[in-house]
């Protein structure tokens, strides 16, 4: 064995013990997220009458009555964009409880959709002055606004990944449980499908601000905690312009017919909201402890013993970098943790 300086092992100052756990979500844990996107639209509606190719077709004139032609009908709109997912989310963390009142997060990630797809819908608000159709004939007055279903569709992937240090407040209130108060700044991801289109891929931030309780229990530990998140989307690029889309509505006075238009119209700018809440429920065990050699949970001078017994070797156990010889680079590391 070869001889280490005793000028690095003289003395070993402890350091106040941290407790780190590994935690993996409970079946019981619950996600829901709401996101609503909106896209203001302005332009002319008429119908699909065409002379040569649709002779019967509708045609749209303005008023309740009267008139000749097939004659462009002026709207204001907002296409409406939401999603919906209810889950029992999958997750994994790791949280240390530090000397001083501190805790930290760090590897926070979340599947919150876990084979339960959320909802997707799309549809108009649509607002129009007075206007009357022929074939079908009827009469759609002027209103505030009226609800035009366009597709439906499914959220397939959702998840929630921290991006940077999350550092919190716990208080100890009984032996060995705490109150925590900790944010946790994520990257919200959803793609899916809606009317046989895809959506979504651009990551949106957000910050899940946890309080709640952790308890351990000798080898193991509990986190029951919620998180709440409304954070704004946008602006988001307008969608390209409509040029006579189909848009089917239904008759109003009588009702019980359909009235085939083709939509044309100029998008504006998109803005929206997310909405997120989630309900941790969560089983922790001790996270490994670089340094700790015989796996009893501590770095300490059995720990270092193992390490000096090995010196130069390539022994499995004592190479805590794993570059086939333990050596000043592993124990460096032990020091690191000494006391943990």
């Amino acid at each position: 064995m070869k001889l280490i300086p005793l000028a690095l092992v003289t003395f070993i100052a402890p350091c106040a013990m941290a407790s780190s756990f590994d935690f993996h979500f409970l079946p019981v844990s619950t996600a829901h997220q709401t996101i609503s996107i909106l896209y203001p639209l302005a332009g002319t509606f008429i119908g699909d009458y065409d002379a040569t190719t649709n002779p019967a077709g509708t045609r749209t004139l303005p008023g309740y009555f009267g008139g000749s032609g097939n004659q462009p009908i002026p709207y204001s709109s907002t296409l409406r964009l939401g999603d919906v997912i209810d889950s029992n989310p999958l997750g994994t963390f790791q949280l240390t409880v530090n000397a001083g009142g501190t805790c930290t997060i760090t590897n926070f990630t979340t599947d919150l959709v876990n084979e339960n797809p959320g909802t997707v819908t799309i549809d108009m608000l649509f607002s129009y002055t007075s206007f009357h159709t022929v074939a079908p004939s009827s009469v759609f007055p002027s209103v505030g606004s009226i609800t035009i279903p366009i597709a439906t569709g499914a959220v397939k992937v959702a998840t929630a990944v921290q991006t940077g240090p999350a550092i919190g407040a716990l208080v100890e209130t009984a032996p060995n449980t705490y109150t925590i108060s900790i944010p946790v700044p994520v990257s919200v991801l959803v793609t899916g499908s809606a009317g046989g289109q895809p959506f979504g891929g651009d990551p949106m931030p957000a910050v899940l601000a946890f309080t709640g309780t952790l308890t351990i229990n000798g080898s193991t530990a509990t986190f029951i905690s919620s998180a709440a998140s409304t954070d704004p989307i946008g602006p988001l690029t307008a969608p390209p312009a409509l040029v006579n889309q189909p848009l089917a509505i239904p008759t109003v006075i009588p009702s019980g017919s359909t009235a085939n238009l083709l939509l044309s119209g100029t998008f504006s700018e998109g803005n929206g909201t997310s909405v997120f809440n989630i309900s941790v429920n969560a089983a922790g065990t001790p996270s490994p402890v670089l340094g700790d050699l015989n796996g009893d949970g501590h770095v300490d001078g059995v720990d270092l013993s193992i390490l000096l017994s090995a010196w130069g070797t390539a022994n499995s156990v004592a190479d805590i970098n794993h570059d086939g010889n333990v050596s000043g680079a592993d124990l460096a590391a032990l020091l690191s943790n000494w006391g943990n």
